[in-house]
Parts: structure tokens; sequence; C-alpha cells
């Protein structure tokens, strides 16, 4: 099992007779990455049919030529290449003529960019799917192939890192809120690495009595304690050859670390009752949705051992901060939802989708799984809607209204103006780390600046 990598994406073949909108469409496409390819009419395009073409735009009308007659000949020999037809005329005839051809969309003159941005993205990566090629990238954590998804920037480098880090037996420190998933990366730093055969053993610290996490991670013997009638071996020996995930380290009883710092410093453990020191081959990942530093500084944790954890570390990002991995995130729940309880997908409402997508989700990625999977249980249409919301956000009107203030369901461009600048304010002003935080090139972000007129230093983003 290897990690994922990059994929550079398939070209887009842009088919306009008019020399300056060709080249302005080419220059588009290049500036958020994609190969292009550029032809002057129907004859030149259909040079290009056996090259990697994954999405054709044409104009409809070029001279004495026709987008309809290029659809025709190239729907016969390429049939799974999504097309995207644009016109300055407005033709409803050709428009209904173009869709029965097979035209994935129809757009009229002028183009609007980020429009067609958006319609390049979702189809060249559906016709991707459709083929067997690059799935949404991911990455498996092992148990039972699951997969943690992510195309945002900051996720993809949280794969790298995974990638980079599992084939040593070095320790790993997971960061992150609750719900981000830390879990499913130690699971997945298990499965890519040398000991993916031996055993995997997770303890949380947080759902442990303190005073049961020492017999808990290091075993006892018979009469160690009062109700210590067999011994026990602990977390440590269980996983000897293999992974230990320490969950919530953060939580770790103080009187207790002196005696963890030394099983990492020598890789043995002495049961509790036992002299005996035995030894263990056990590489740690450990996680917390804690801040250690401020731990250490207020005499909670010790500094020795968090130095001694803090080896490599792997920061998960809050979902809010990964909101282009939401509508990916949301058609995987959904998916796996209607399969666990054996009914339809269900479609969202506009509404519904743009709340999804404005909503902070403080329980990150597990929240919107979870409320996913409570509408799909609890809805009985065939489109969900605000309403079918959990009942914690569905009652919640405030929350409501001040969601639907950010997200100003009546116009989109205002929720992307909106979550631009509110992004670019908490990254104050840095426009490369904001561009990463929106999924998004620094050239797009530069880009939707300008068109609003933002060149310079951006205004404070709207209230709410």
């Amino acid at each position: 099992m290897t990690a994922p990598s990059s994929v550079a994406p398939s070209s887009v073949l842009v088919v306009e007779d008019e020399p300056s909108e060709r080249e302005a469409l080419a220059r588009l496409l290049r500036m958020e990455e994609y190969r292009v390819i550029t032809a002057r009419d129907p004859e030149e395009a259909l040079e290009h049919l056996h090259d990697d073409v994954g999405l054709v735009i044409s104009d409809l009308r070029m001279g004495k030529a026709s987008g309809i007659d290029l659809l025709r000949l190239w729907r016969e020999r390429r049939p799974q290449t999504p097309f995207i037809m644009a016109t300055a005329y407005g033709d409803v005839d050709s428009a209904v003529t173009a869709m029965k051809l097979g035209a994935e969309d129809y757009l009229t003159k002028p183009v609007d960019p980020d429009a067609l941005l958006v319609l390049v993205r979702r189809k060249i990566a559906h016709a991707e799917q459709a083929a067997g090629g690059p799935q949404p990238a991911g990455l498996f954590e092992g148990r039972g192939g699951r997969c943690i998804l992510g195309r945002s920037p900051t996720m993809l480098e949280v794969f790298e890192r995974v990638r980079r880090a599992a084939p040593s037996d070095s320790l790993v420190l997971v960061l992150g809120e609750s719900g981000t998933g830390k879990e499913l990366i130690a699971s997945a730093i298990h499965a890519y690495s040398r000991r993916k055969d031996g055993p995997y053993i997770a303890v949380n610290i947080a759902a442990l009595p303190e005073s049961l996490v020492e017999a808990e991670l290091f075993g006892y013997v018979p009469g160690a304690f009062t109700g210590a009638e067999r011994a026990r071996i602990g977390r440590f020996e269980a996983a000897d050859r293999g992974t230990l995930f320490i969950d919530e380290i953060g939580d770790f009883p103080l009187a207790a670390q002196a005696k963890l710092l030394r099983v990492l410093d020598h890789l043995t453990v002495n049961p509790i009752g036992s002299n005996d020191e035995r030894r263990v081959d056990v590489r740690l990942v450990a996680a917390t949705s804690r801040n250690l530093g401020e731990l250490v500084a207020e005499g909670a944790f010790r500094e020795d051992l968090f130095y001694r954890l803090n080896v490599l570390s792997i920061e998960l990002p809050p979902l809010r901060e990964r909101r282009a991995d939401i509508p990916l995130l949301i058609d995987a729940f959904l998916a796996d939802a209607c399969q666990k309880h054996e009914r339809a997908s269900p479609t969202l409402s506009p509404e519904l989708t743009q709340f999804m997508l404005a909503y902070e989700w403080p329980g990150n990625v597990r929240q919107l799984r979870n409320a996913i999977e409570n509408m799909v249980v609890m809805s009985s249409g065939e489109t969900l809607s605000l309403g079918d919301l959990p009942a914690y956000l569905s009652g919640n009107s405030s929350l409501l209204a001040k969601t639907a203030d950010r997200a100003d369901t009546s116009n989109l461009r205002d929720l992307e103006r909106t979550a631009i600048l509110s992004v670019l304010e908490r990254c104050h002003g840095n426009r490369t780390h904001a561009a990463d935080v929106l999924g998004i090139s620094v050239r797009t972000l530069q880009r939707k600046l300008k068109t609003w007129g933002l060149g310079g230093n951006p205004p404070d983003p709207p209230a709410g």
C-alpha cells in the first residue's frame, strides 16, 4: 500500500474561432494549473482525439463550422469525455440539441470565469472516477479499508507528512481539535509502516479513570492491588512488534508521566506489583486536542515528556479551515449512510448545501458525519432541506439566521466574498496561507480580489 500522490489533471481542449476569446479561456485555465490545448475549429479539434483530453469546451458557432458537429463526432469516438458548449447567441433549439447529444452544460457568453471553473473541476473529477482513474484524494487508514478524504492543500500536506513519517519508528504526535480524525491518522501511520502486519492497539486516556491508567498501559500481576486476581498484560506488551496509539495524552495523569517517560526511553515495562522488566518493541503514536505547551506552563504536563513525544508532529486542521473538502465529505458520508441504512440517496436542497458549507462545525468531521446520518435516518423525502437537520441545529433559529447571514443564500458570490475575506482576516492578510486554507491557488485568490477592486489590502470582512 502506498500513499497517494498528486496526479496531473487531464488536458482541457478549448475550441474557439475568435483568437482573443480562445486565449482568454486558455489563460484562465492555465492560471488554475490545467494543461490546455487550443483549436480554432472542429477540424483542428479532432486532431486531438487520441490525446489525453479530459474535457472539451467548445463554442457553438465558429464561422461556417458548428460546435454541434464537433460534439456529434467527438461523442462517436470518445463518449466518456465531458463536453461544455458556449455561445453568445442563447439559441434555445441549439441548446436542446447539444444536451440531447450529450453536452454536459450549456453556457452563454460572456462566460462567467468562476462558474466555468466550478464546472471544469466537477466534470473532470467525475469523468476520471467513472473511468477508474484518479479518485478523490485520500489516505487509506487500514482498518476496513476506510479512506481519510481531502483535496485541500492543508490535507494533502497532512497526507504527505504521514507518507514521510510512517516508514520510520520515530514517535509521532498528532494534534488537532476533537473530531478532526486523529485516530484515523494514527491508524494510517501504522498501515503505511513496516509494522503493518503487527498489532495496532489504541487506548483513549480521557476514557479511563485516572486510577486505572497505569494498569491499562503497563499491566499487573496477581495481588498487585485489591481485585487483581489474575495477571494482565498492558497495552504496551499487547502492541509488541506493532503500534500503540495513545489518544488524548494531554489527560495523562501527572503522577504516572515519569513512568511513561521511562518506558519510552528504555522500551521496557514493569507491570504493577512486579520488579521484572519486560522488553517491548513498540512504535508509539500519541494524539491530543489540548495545547501541551500550555499544560507544561501550568505544571500539568512534564516538560521532558513533552519533548520526548514531540519528535514528529502532524497537525490536523479543523473543518472550518478546510471548507473546500466539505462537498467531498458530504458525498462520501451520504453514500455511506444510505448504504448502511438501505435507502435511496436523497438530494440536498441549495439552502441546506449552503448552510453546511457556511456552518462552523465545532465538532468537525465527526459532527458532519453524524449530522448526515441523522438526516438520512430521520427524513423520508427525496430531498433533504434545512428542516431535516438534527434538532440542535434546525431548532436553533438564531444559529440558522447567523449562518444564513454568513452564507447569504440569495447570492453565492457574496458567500464566496465573505468566506474569502474572513479567511484573509484570520491569516492576517497572508494570501499564500489564505489560499491554502481556502483550497484555491494564490493566483485565483488574487484574481478574485482584483475583481472586487481589492488589489491592495482587503477591507474587513462583512459582519456575521
